[in-house]
Formats: structure tokens, C-alpha cells, sequence
């Protein structure tokens, strides 16, 4: 793929860290687009540009694709703030297609999520099967799909809609499982599990989502897709603990609190979709467990 330009919203979080060092190691010049300030230097040949993607001056000049991770995260606080994630996933997505449309910017990617599918929704999950959204965020994440298509229909502009599965990784949020496993047990603190640790998550490698992202952005497909961003395995809750435990070399304090009504039993992706027509494998399995 030839050297393009492209703006990456959400640049300061943990996905769109590693996609504008990923991009930017792969030739590509990026402009990364944050109301939050990078922790890290961005590094040489991208830009860092502050603003709200609902509000402020998005920029344009010269931009051959979008990647979209901004977004309010999280199944659970979704259930407190629908409005505002109504406001940041919804609008915000809306704002950042019609500004492609205005501009003739051609290329579209957006981070979806695999929260779209839900507890009736046949496992392995697969592109063509039932939508399911149990909490704000999925539904959030579906409607901004719904837009997506809707963009590429009548605007002519390719989106690629990236269904994101439980991503793990240097750098993941603090409230992921993972990560607030491994830092409990390293402070001898007790590790809460919601329900009985039997709730099973396919765990995708942030180092293949950002593999994933740029094989979407050479898609040459036209109109609108969805692909699933997974591994096709999946995992209990307490293989992430045990891998936590091992990683920290100590044996871990367990609470069980009650599940969550917005958790789904499990997740697990169809990859054959995203193989065929993406030309995407997973390289980094999840060890646990």
C-alpha cells in the first residue's frame, strides 16, 4: 500500500497508541486527534492535534483516510452515562462521516465491538448473525454502524467497521480484566470476580487489531463491511486470572461478586470473514489458561 495520510481519532488511548506507532513504522503520515495529551512522544513523521470530535475543527487537507477509535469505553459505565454515549459514540461518528463526505475523504475505518452481538446471539459470532446489544455502549456501537452504512450507500465512501473482541496488551486500560487482575494480585490486594469466573471472552492481541486496522484501510472491497477482529478461541475469566497470578508469581486472594447484567456468558469470533476477504490471522493467542 502506498504511502497515505491519515487522521486516527482516540490517538491518545490504548488501541490508538499502538495504531499511529504502527502506521507511522509502516510509512504512512499521521495525524492523531485526542482531547487527551499523549503520555508518549508521538513518534517522527505524525502529529498530535487536541480537540472534540463533536465539536471542534476536525482536519482535512490532504487526508486519505479516517481511522475512528475515538469512543466512551466500557460495557458497565455505559448503564450510568447513555447520554453521554449516545453524545461521543453517536454524534461524534456522525460528525467525523459527514465531514468525509463534505471533504471527499474516501476511506473510512471504524472501531466497533463485539458487544454488538449479545447473549441470544448464535456462537461463534459471525458478520451476518444476530445483533444483540445488552448495555448503551453495544447499542451505541450498532447505531454508529447503522451510519456507516447508511454514509457508504449514499456518499460513496468505503467503511471498513472493525467489531473489536476483548483487547489485551502493553498499555490496556486499568478497569480491563487483565490488567486489574495482575495489579491486585502484585499490590496483595483480593481479585473481584463478577459472577463464577466462568464467563468466557475471545482475548484479541492489540499487536493484531492494529494489523487489522491497516488491512482494512487497503481494502478495496467498496461500500460498507463488517469484520470480526478476533481469534476464534476464547477464554474463562479465571484462565485470566491464572495467567495474571503466574505473570506476577504470586496466588491470588479471589472474591466473587455478583455478574453484571450487561456481561454476556461469552464472546467468541467467526474469523473466517476477516481471513478471507481481509486477509487476516491472529499471530498472538492468548497463553492462559
Amino acid at each position: 500500500m502506498d504511502s497515505l495520510k491519515i487522521l486516527v481519532t482516540g490517538s491518545s488511548g490504548f488501541i490508538g497508541t499502538h495504531t499511529v506507532r504502527h502506521l507511522t513504522a509502516a510509512g504512512h503520515r499521521v495525524i492523531g486527534y485526542d482531547l487527551i495529551q499523549p503520555e508518549d512522544r508521538f513518534p517522527d513523521g505524525s502529529i498530535y492535534l487536541c480537540g472534540d470530535i463533536r465539536t471542534a475543527r476536525l482536519p482535512h487537507e490532504g487526508i486519505d483516510a479516517v481511522v475512528h477509535l475515538a469512543a466512551l469505553a466500557g460495557v458497565r459505565p455505559s448503564m450510568d452515562r447513555p447520554f453521554d454515549y449516545l453524545s461521543t459514540n453517536v454524534t461524534g461518528t456522525m460528525r467525523l462521516l459527514d465531514h468525509c463526505r463534505i471533504h471527499g475523504i474516501p476511506r473510512f475505518v471504524f472501531a466497533s465491538s463485539s458487544s454488538v452481538y449479545g447473549p441470544d446471539s448464535p456462537t461463534p459470532f459471525a458478520e451476518d448473525g444476530l445483533t444483540d446489544p445488552c448495555s448503551p455502549y453495544a447499542l451505541t456501537k450498532l447505531h454508529a454502524e447503522h451510519w456507516c452504512r447508511l454514509y457508504a450507500r449514499q456518499h460513496g465512501i468505503q467503511v471498513c467497521a472493525l467489531r473489536f473482541f476483548s483487547v489485551w496488551g502493553p498499555g490496556q486500560r486499568p478497569d480491563l480484566a487483565l490488567e486489574s487482575f495482575q495489579r491486585a494480585i502484585e499490590q496483595d490486594r483480593p481479585v473481584t470476580v463478577l459472577g463464577d469466573g466462568s464467563h468466557r471472552r475471545d482475548l484479541t492481541h492489540v499487536s493484531d487489531v492494529v494489523r487489522a486496522i491497516e488491512l482494512a484501510i487497503g481494502f478495496q472491497g467498496g461500500g460498507f463491511e463488517t469484520f470480526n477482529v478476533g481469534t476464534g478461541q476464547n477464554h474463562s475469566v479465571m484462565d485470566m486470572v491464572a495467567h495474571a497470578a503466574a505473570k506476577a508469581g504470586k496466588e491470588p486472594t479471589i472474591v466473587h461478586h455478583p455478574a453484571h447484567p450487561a456481561d454476556v456468558q461469552q464472546t467468541l469470533a467467526d474469523p473466517r470473514k476477516s481471513q478471507n476477504l481481509l486477509g487476516f490471522t491472529s499471530l498472538h493467542p492468548f497463553a492462559g489458561g
